[in-house]
């Protein structure tokens, strides 16, 4: 979709995976099919670093459903993230590696939240995320906190 040239600063956004998971046939609390059209509507980027989290969860939700084999739904959508063009994948750098690693060393206990954020801060991109925690742990290191955003705060400000 063309976007208008004011829109074009607050049209891009490192995602989550949480943002992902419906494109595997994973469903999320708190997302419904039309905010999932929404989100799509704008231009995503994704962290190369977060795709082992995506097959993580794809694998734990097979096996707690106690399935023989992942489904050919999960298979379909991860092949359409990596090879569809539904998000940019970002290779890591190295600035993203000291970010994370700086996070980590103050407390963070998710990897890849980590790496979220520090791509996220490399690329000067608002980051779209339902993690409160990963929030508040932020604000209460001083880091930037300001830069993750939710879906909710995008769709209501975006009103089209």
């Amino acid at each position: 979709m063309e976007k208008n040239s004011q829109d074009k600063l607050s049209s891009k956004f490192v995602i989550d995976t949480s943002y992902l998971l419906p494109i595997v046939g994973i469903e999320v609390e708190g997302l419904n099919q039309e905010d999932i059209d929404k989100i799509f509507r704008f231009e995503l980027y994704y962290p190369m670093s977060l795709i082992p989290e995506l097959i993580g969860v794809i694998i734990k939700e097979a096996k707690k459903m106690r399935l023989d084999r992942i489904p050919k739904e999960a298979i379909e959508g991860l092949n359409s993230i990596i090879y569809g063009g539904y998000v940019k994948l970002i290779s890591p750098e190295g600035e993203d590696i000291e970010i994370a690693y700086e996070l980590i060393r103050k407390g963070c206990n998710d990897i890849f939240d980590a790496l979220l954020y520090a791509t996220g801060k490399r690329l000067r991109l608002k980051i779209l995320s339902m993690d409160k925690l990963f929030r508040k742990f932020l604000k209460e290191h001083k880091y930037d906190y300001g830069i993750l955003t939710s879906h909710k705060e995008i769709i209501i400000t975006s009103n089209d």
